[in-house]
């Protein structure tokens, strides 16, 4: 899959109001709830999500963990939203 630029990232999030809405309202570090409002998921899904190798978290204890927004946005564009766009 090919990268994804800042600048593309941009103007996704500035053509649609909505989705500039939902990333103005995350915190700068997500914890799980806040990850389960944005992507949309059960709990269940967003925990397997969240154990990808790729996944950008931080882990903090025995089931808690911290992802840094700009990590998470970075990652979901580039693994959510262009896959999205593909199929």
């Amino acid at each position: 899959m090919e990268s994804i630029s800042i600048d593309q990232i941009k103007e996704i999030i500035g053509s649609d109001s909505n989705m500039k809405e939902k990333i103005d309202s995350l915190p700068y570090n997500l914890k799980l709830c806040d990850l389960i409002d944005f992507l949309g998921y059960c709990e269940s899904t967003v925990y397997k999500i969240t154990r990808q190798p790729d996944f950008p978290k931080l882990d903090t204890g025995v089931k808690k963990f911290l992802v840094p927004r700009p990590l998470f946005l970075y990652w979901y564009f580039r693994k959510c939203f262009f896959a999205k766009q593909l199929i």
